[in-house]
């Protein structure tokens, strides 16, 4: 629900490299140890083997203050991972033939505000609301704040902001991750059969399934049983987060709830010999379709509210989950008939990748990856065409695509057998073909790369990633260099005006410049740097609870608005202040350590207004 970094392939902590448990009593005090160092007060686990559940329990505290222990009816936050269950919901409507996957939306639910300047030729369909490729924009902060206990109705939510909900590029061809769709989703469930999409779930899946306990609703038995939910100190506790659209991530869940939701999944759909879904819909739900890489040839990427990763040679299906204060991972081999899924109430990233890493090693001890399949030659007119700088262009939140667009800048490198990535602010990644556009990891048989064509979005030559990785398209190298050495000039010119300033600002208190002429040459660059270094500031202070602190007006978020402000009008006046000063009143080096900075402030500030960063109001 929150935006989640996948962070499965990270480096873990020590405490997940170590030697492997062989038994469940180590394996679950390997995961206490990871909770007691990263001040993470609960987990709630549930281990799947073939049809047998290894252990459905909990560990550490459900709630800090009054002691309660977590075990497996501790009912947790499981956030995104909720979103299957709106899948699930349209695949019963897909077999009741009452709408297709591809039945356009505005056909079915006209009530419900989105723009799309495709829709005659480019409609956006059911099954772009599932596999995220709307070309929607995610929600806004404000969307994220909205704490609403009333509860509210799922047209009330929807009809809070639709701003969002307008197609960026045609639908249907980037993965772009956005809460909307699965809600717009269940609404279409809710609007066909009469009933509340909740109602809907609990009797077509909880059920059936054996989720006993799972609801979307702040119910008495959540109250009771709900893990309390923590800022990343393990003692801050969250308010009960009331979410705006609830199918999109407000399940509340326990252990073993999860571990009848792995039986399902790992049983093809069918529970204790009643089909629940048929096997064949819950194979579409696991692998994507709509989109340019999965028409290219992938097979991993995000399915119908599924979605598929590699680690170690495996490819893992299922889907994360974060709430404020709360993450979730589930995950499941169907080859193997292995799953496992983990509940914390902090939102530790750390304690996140540890735990998971560590219960994948478990499961997979002793199993044999996919053998890997030969190389295959890439064409040498298809490696010049694929030689370049890339950019992404399929940005999640447009609000932040001003630093997605530089900091994911790409360089690419295909040899005869090989594809190397070189991200600008990650380790490179050697790719090897398995056909003339498709690639695979180094040791992994799984596709997770294609080369393809984005034509119909005025980008030719592109790259799509199987793995939630950035759709990306090739830009010009004098483009690419100009605008890292911009970058790395506006850079430079801030870290000099701080050194400059620790000499001359001394000297100024000091009264040793009282009678410099033309002081404010000096004074003006260094107001815009330090106007850069608070907005950079307030963005990491209020990192642990965004919506809290930047979601409404609050002195975080009208200072970062009247900042952005000040930004420009400082740029002007140091350009104003350099450019009118007599060349013989003050140094030459002053002078054009003044103009150049203040030239590359206003580059800056006309990048930045162009992008809406100037004047950015978070809670509007």
């Amino acid at each position: 629900m929150i935006p989640l970094a996948l962070v499965w392939l990270a480096a873990t902590p020590d405490s997940a490299r170590d030697s492997l448990p062989t038994t469940l009593d180590g394996l679950q005090q390997r995961v206490d140890s990871i909770l007691q160092a990263t001040h993470t007060p609960a987990a709630g686990i549930a281990l799947i083997q073939g049809d047998t559940v290894l252990w459905a329990g909990g560990l550490g505290k459900a709630d800090v203050a009054s002691g309660r222990a977590a075990d497996e009816n501790t009912l947790f936050r499981i956030g995104s991972t909720s979103k299957a269950f709106a899948a699930m919901a349209i695949l019963r409507l897909v077999r009741d033939g009452k709408l297709t996957l591809d039945t356009p939306v505005r056909q079915l639910v006209p009530e419900i505000r989105f723009e799309n300047r495709w829709e005659a030729t480019d409609p956006v369909r059911v099954v772009h609301l599932l596999e995220h490729t709307t070309g929607w924009d995610d929600f806004a902060l404000k969307d994220y704040g909205n704490n609403d206990s009333t509860p509210l109705t799922l047209r009330q939510g929807l009809d809070w902001n639709p701003v969002p909900r307008v197609s960026r590029w045609r639908p249907g061809t980037r993965f772009a991750y956005n809460n909307a769709g699965p809600a717009v989703a269940a609404y279409i469930v809710e609007r066909l059969e009469g009933r509340p999409f909740e109602e809907l779930v609990q009797a077509w899946l909880f059920d059936p399934i054996g989720m006993r306990t799972a609801s979307y609703l702040r119910t008495d038995l959540v109250r009771r049983r709900g893990a309390t939910l923590y800022h990343n100190d393990g003692v801050t506790p969250f308010p009960y987060w009331h979410i705006l659209v609830r199918p999109a991530g407000s399940i509340n869940a326990s252990p073993l709830d999860m571990a009848a939701y792995l039986r399902f999944l790992l049983g093809r759909g069918t529970v204790n010999g009643q089909e629940v879904l048929r096997r064949a819909e819950l194979e579409r739900m696991e692998h994507p379709a709509s989109g340019l890489g999965a028409r290219a040839g992938l097979t991993t990427g995000y399915g119908l509210h599924l979605y598929s990763k590699v680690d170690s040679g495996f490819v893992w299906y299922g889907h994360d989950g974060g709430v404020a204060g709360g993450l979730t991972d589930l995950a499941y081999l169907p080859g193997q008939g292995v799953g496992y899924a983990v509940m914390i109430n902090t939102a530790s990233g750390e304690a996140y990748k540890a735990i998971g890493r560590l219960l994948r090693r478990f499961l997979t001890s002793g199993l044999t990856p996919q053998p890997v399949p030969p190389a295959a030659r890439l064409a040498p007119a298809l490696r010049a065409a694929y030689t370049g700088w890339f950019r992404p262009d399929n940005p999640r939140r447009q609000d932040m695509y001003f630093l997605e667009r530089l900091l994911g800048l790409t360089r690419v490198r295909p040899g005869d057998t090989l594809l190397v990535e070189m991200p600008l602010l990650e380790s490179p990644d050697t790719l090897v073909a398995v056909s003339d556009r498709l690639f695979r990891p180094t040791h992994t048989a799984a596709v997770v790369l294609a080369l393809t064509s984005d034509s119909s979005n005025g980008e030719p030559v592109s790259m799509q990633s199987g793995e939630f990785g950035p759709s990306l398209h090739r830009i010009a190298t004098p483009v690419a260099w100009l605008e890292l050495g911009l970058a790395g000039l506006w850079t430079l010119g801030m870290a000099l005006t701080l050194l400059f300033a620790l000499v001359w600002v001394p000297r100024w208190l000091f009264r040793r410049l009282r009678g410099s002429p033309h002081l404010m040459v000096r004074t003006w660059p260094l107001l815009a740097t330090l106007v850069i270094a608070m907005v950079v500031g307030i963005t990491i202070l209020t990192t642990d609870d965004p919506f809290a602190t930047l979601a409404r007006p609050t002195v975080w978020s009208v200072g970062l608005f009247l900042l952005t402000l000040g930004y420009p009008l400082l740029s002007v006046a140091g350009l104003y202040s350099s450019l009118r000063v007599p060349t013989a009143e003050v140094r030459p080096a002053i002078r054009l350590h003044a103009l150049g900075c203040s030239l590359l402030n206003l580059v800056a500030s006309g990048y930045l207004l162009g992008y809406g960063v100037i004047g950015w109001r978070p809670w509007a």
